[in-house]
């Protein structure tokens, strides 16, 4: 009621051969297709759930029986033999050991409860919450669960979220002490956990799988296992790792398990294994009655180890964690991990081709895609231009190194040493797959060996980075980096406890990148020196995420992430910081971000009282007397330093809150502009210096000290496009072309060295295209308007 709406869910039902496109058309006009019967919900029995699709009857149990699917009936036959719940959701413990002791977990379970999250005539989302017992029905793991159903289809997509709920325990200075590595205090060890259905009829089914096999009659178990990546770096993490001199295990990181390249399909009376490198992730048995089943999961190969299992009584078994003994399987506390299941059924069309087709179609599924000419006219993500390679080659290039060889690179000029690659070999080469690390980055400009690096757990806004490439470009390309991202973010890099209430200082608290130099094997994706409210970097590209995929578990991990940002800035002080931090500081870049973004994602006022104290002592400029006088505040505080980087992280966003401000009718949006203008004047005077000389390039100081004192080194790389941004914002609002005409600079020095000065324009790191991915777009955007006004006045006159 307070705002434009910007964002619309739109749902039909589409069907396209592979590799082809329909054009939709979204209007006003008061006709509608003539609509088919809707997807049913029944739940008139306590304790049943009845989803009729118009294709089949779907009966879950909603309560403490809860067995995944207690049954599908399709024309009148009902194809499944109900399981019990330990049957049908099967946790067994690592060598006996299930939580690591020394704490004091509740193992009462939770109350099995289901909602309906969404239903619109096409599809309908069940939302359902419950724990994973072990043999003495101990809560040792609690899941969640999404189900969807789409109208005239006999299959259900499942996400099934695994999540440890034990408490954290803080040390004595309040920090946690059993958070970060594996094997700590209310950790969970997994030596396996299987999700089961049986197919109904008689025993020694047809099993189809991976790799053209097909037994007409199962006599004995048969599994499919993919135990590494598959790739040439599957074993990169195997024995000893790191650069010579410096070699030690990377015990216990998943990947250093690995045994074999690849999956390997055996038992079932094969004589021969069936061997590949990386398997779609499917399996399925028929009946003689003709009813089939089938388990499907998406990016199987790319989350190992997995394994399918068939058994001769039609039980299909798809494990999330197996071989527990061997890989170690330890899901620390706060710790989620969600599997893409799909569970199809059928009574007729059963063939190697068709059950094939459904995996790979589950895995390439259909996307929709808004024009991005369309998602600019709507502002919708203010000051994001569209693609122009040949307006803006430099910086179009090196950003396309995500997915392909930079094209501008000269090999008879360029220096060959650092190669040309892309982020996509990059992930690759250090086998950035396995179900902790797959949809992250490796912190490959702090590797510690050829193919091993840390986790980045995609920080800098890495995420907000890929999807606004996606809106600005329509490749999906970059939709296809962003979507496992996105997961990974919502999973692993945010620590999820019980929700104690929107003040416990640990609730949704993110994981920076590994510590410099921290291999990330003992604590992956859990840099010991988080969480800190200055590192948390995942708001809005979780929040555009859901704008974009309709995920609801980005919406939630979203907001689980800002109750962590608010908790931890009640003990920063803002109003009153040292000398060095002038108030000017990453962490407040953080909080006006991720409080914009989740504001305009749910309407919650409390979330722009929030953003409003966020901003309001960047605004009041006569507390910071550095402003207009450096010389005279660094002499009365020697010492005294801005450090340029994270200063520019925060005039940015300042930039995109007067944005903000303008579209919600803030009184504060003039205030914000003035103060803006007086951090840009700043930096104009004090922190910008033309290089080379006579270049017309301009570069910042890594840090500015207050009493003149020589600065650290000259940042000539992309973050200097960050600076470019801050001050366009300036010109846009201001109008007065020298703001414009410095940013030109700075964005000249950013795209032609990105990374370090001469460097060739390839990638050579996750953190040099961050930069670029978010940065240089809103000079980009105001030079282009500039440009068209200035053609406008051309042709009038």
């Amino acid at each position: 009621a307070t705002a434009p709406i910007q964002w619309l869910l739109v749902g039909t039902r589409v069907s396209l051969p592979a590799g082809s496109s329909m054009q939709f058309i979204v209007d006003d006009t008061d006709h509608l297709p003539d609509m088919p019967r809707p997807i049913l919900v029944n739940q008139s029995v306590p304790g049943k759930l009845h989803v009729d699709t118009g294709a089949a009857v779907f009966e879950i149990n909603s309560d403490a029986q809860f067995n995944l699917i207690n049954q599908v009936t399709i024309d009148g036959q009902d194809l499944l033999e109900p399981l019990a719940p330990h049957e049908a959701i099967q946790y067994v413990p690592l060598e006996e050991a299930s939580v690591v002791p020394g704490g004091s977990p509740d193992f009462t379970p939770r109350v099995t409860q289901f909602t309906i999250e969404r239903y619109g005539p096409y599809g309908l989302l069940l939302k359902g919450q419950g724990s994973i017992l072990d043999s003495q029905d101990r809560a040792v793991l609690d899941y969640t669960i999404r189900m969807q159903f789409v109208l005239g289809s006999t299959a259900v997509r499942i996400d099934f979220t695994v999540e440890n709920n034990h408490s954290l325990i803080p040390d004595d200075m309040g920090q946690p002490s059993n958070a970060h590595n594996q094997g700590a205090v209310n950790s969970v060890y997994l030596g396996s956990l299987g999700l089961c259905v049986r197919l109904r009829g008689e025993s020694a089914p047809r099993l189809l799988t991976e790799n053209e096999v097909d037994l007409p009659s199962l006599s004995q178990p048969l599994l499919l296992h993919q135990d590494s990546s598959g790739t040439d770096f599957w074993n990169a993490y195997i024995g000893s790792v790191g650069w010579p001199g410096q070699e030690s295990l990377a015990h216990p990181r998943l990947q250093s398990y690995c045994n074999d390249k690849g999956y390997r399909i055996t038992g079932g009376g094969l004589v021969v294994p069936v061997t590949g490198n990386q398997a779609r992730g499917w399996m399925a048995v028929q009946a003689g009655s003709g009813a089939w089943l089938q388990w499907s999961m998406r990016d199987f190969w790319q989350n190992f180890p997995k394994t399918l299992e068939a058994r001769p009584d039609g039980t299909l078994r798809v494990d999330l964690f197996p071989q527990g003994e061997r890989f170690r399987h330890n899901l620390r506390i706060g710790e989620e991990k969600t599997h893409r299941l799909l569970l199809s059924l059928g009574r007729d069309g059963f063939s190697p081709a068709n059950q094939d087709a459904i995996a790979k179609a589950f895995n390439e599924p259909l996307v929709g895609v808004v024009a991005p000419e369309w998602i600019q006219a709507t502002g919708v993500l203010p000051e994001v231009p569209l693609v122009q390679p040949d307006r803006w080659p430099l910086y179009e290039d090196y950003v396309r190194v995500a997915f392909e060889p930079s094209r501008i690179f000269d090999p008879a000029t360029d220096d060959t040493n650092f190669g040309n690659r892309t982020l996509l070999e990059t992930i690759e080469n250090y086998n950035f797959y396995g179900w902790q690390d797959y949809g992250d980055v490796p912190l490959d400009y702090e590797a510690f060996g050829e193919h091993q690096a840390g986790q980045m757990n995609l920080k800098y806004w890495f995420l907000y980075g890929l999807w606004t490439q996606f809106c600005r470009s329509g490749d999906l390309r970059w939709h296809a980096l962003a979507r496992p991202a996105a997961w990974h973010m919502a999973d692993i890099d945010l620590l999820h406890i019980p929700d104690e209430g929107p003040q416990h200082w640990a609730h949704g608290a993110y994981f920076g990148h590994s510590q410099h130099d921290e291999p990330g094997n003992l604590n992956p994706n859990r840099n010991s020196n988080s969480p800190s409210v200055d590192l948390v970097f995942g708001v809005p590209g979780l929040v555009l995420g859901y704008y974009l995929t309709g995920e609801l578990r980005f919406l939630d991990s979203a907001k689980e992430s800002v109750q962590g940002i608010e908790s931890m800035a009640q003990f920063v002080d803002f109003a009153n910081p040292q000398p060095w931090d002038s108030q000017i500081q990453r962490a407040q870049a953080n909080l006006i971000f991720a409080y914009m973004e989740i504001y305009r994602a749910t309407g919650d006022e409390h979330w722009l009282e929030q953003l409003k104290q966020s901003v309001q002592p960047l605004l009041e400029l006569d507390s910071k007397p550095w402003l207009t006088n450096p010389r005279a505040y660094g002499a009365a505080h020697p010492g005294a330093f801005i450090r340029m980087f994270m200063m520019n992280q925060v005039l940015w966003t300042l930039g995109r809150y007067v944005d903000f401000a303008m579209e919600y009718g803030l009184p504060e949006m003039a205030e914000a502009r003035t103060a803006l203008t007086a951090y840009a004047d700043f930096v104009i005077q004090h922190g910008m210096q033309e290089y080379p000389a006579g270049s017309g390039r301009a570069v910042h100081p890594y840090d500015i000290v207050f009493d003149g004192s020589d600065p650290s080194y000259l940042d000539v790389n992309n973050w200097a496009l960050v600076m470019a941004d801050a001050l366009a914002y300036v010109y846009k609002f201001s109008g007065e072309v020298r703001y414009l005409q410095a940013a030109e600079r700075f964005y000249a020095t950013g795209t032609i060295d990105p990374v370090f000065e001469g460097d060739p324009p390839v990638y050579m790191g996750t953190k040099d295209l961050v930069n670029a991915l978010n940065w240089g777009l809103v000079y980009m955007n105001q030079a282009n308007q500039a440009a068209a006004i200035k053609m406008r006045e051309w042709m009038m006159n």
